[in-house]
């Protein structure tokens, strides 16, 4: 990953986010994995971001950790909503977080590496 100046903040959630929720982050853009539908259009008019594919169309847990370093790189200083189906979710959670089990899950990505927190425990920026 390259030297990022400011830390990017994606935040993960599946195909039943509750877009109200995710408001206070004020994402800039709303990211689609593979499968997720219509959902991300949705969301993205909801939060009066833009929409977009999710690079590489990951499908598993490694795809959709290097589609995040990805975004991040794009995004910099910026909060991006990533939109992924349950079960990837699921299986994301338990290889950023093995100890939780989380509906959704924040990540700061900055120079330093990446920092994972369930949604709930993370503070709005």
């Amino acid at each position: 990953m390259s030297d990022l100046q400011c830390a990017a903040t994606v935040v993960v959630v599946d195909t039943a986010a509750d877009g109200e929720a995710l408001r206070p982050r004020r994402p800039v853009v709303v990211c689609a994995a593979p499968g997720t539908g219509d959902t991300v259009a949705a969301l993205a008019r909801l939060l009066d971001a833009g929409h977009r594919d999710l690079p590489g169309a990951p499908i598993s847990p490694d795809g959709l950790l290097s589609a995040i370093g990805d975004i991040a790189d794009e995004y910099r200083g910026e909060c991006v909503a990533v939109v992924v189906t349950p079960t990837a979710l699921i299986d994301l959670v338990r290889r950023v977080l093995p100890d939780h089990a989380a509906a959704a899950v924040v990540v700061e990505v900055d120079a330093d590496g990446q920092r994972w927190a369930p949604l709930s425990d993370a503070r709005a920026r």
